[in-house]
């Protein structure tokens, strides 16, 4: 799995309006500053955010972007998706959704009867779509000590070896 940078950076401006109360809007400018990137990059993250219903924007002379919900109420695997909706590590699929991405230049997968690495990737997937979306927002603001008390190692969330199944 790679994190993008899109996913990084726009998953640190949404952190940056959820610092603010709701309601009260946070400039792009303001943004850029704090987190070292150009405006227009900023820009470009924060309308992924607003097309997923994330964030919104107040014009006028004191407008910039504020979260259209509470910080507890955003999850991490929302932010997530709204800036890479094609990552099958963000969404909740099936083994047949897997199958489906790596065919090459066949109709199916050519070790679709027999597939050893199959159920390792999808318990890795359900793994992490389960994790992002224990986590909200607020929770990322509380630090380090807080997360590693939600997130636990992987042989708490899933079933090793049975990947069919659903998680805990």
């Amino acid at each position: 799995m790679k994190i993008t940078a899109q996913e990084e950076y726009g998953l640190r401006c949404i952190l940056q309006l959820a610092h603010y109360p709701p309601g009260e809007p946070v400039s792009v400018t303001e943004i850029a500053e704090r987190e070292g990137l150009s405006t227009d990059y900023v820009t470009k993250l924060l309308v992924l955010l607003r097309r997923a219903g994330l964030v919104e924007s107040i014009r006028g002379v004191n407008g910039g972007y504020t979260l259209t919900k509470n910080p507890e109420d955003i999850l991490l695997i929302e932010v997530l998706q709204a800036l890479d909706g094609d990552s099958v590590f963000y969404q909740d699929t099936g083994e047949s959704d897997l199958c489906k991405q790596f065919t090459g230049k066949l109709m199916e997968c050519a070790h679709a009867k027999q597939c050893g690495i199959r159920p390792v990737w999808i318990t890795l997937m359900r793994y992490i779509h389960k994790m992002f979306s224990q986590v909200t927002l607020a929770q990322l603001l509380k630090g380090e000590e807080v997360i590693l008390n939600i997130v636990k190692e992987p042989q708490d969330l899933i079933q090793i070896g049975n990947y069919t199944g659903s998680l805990r």
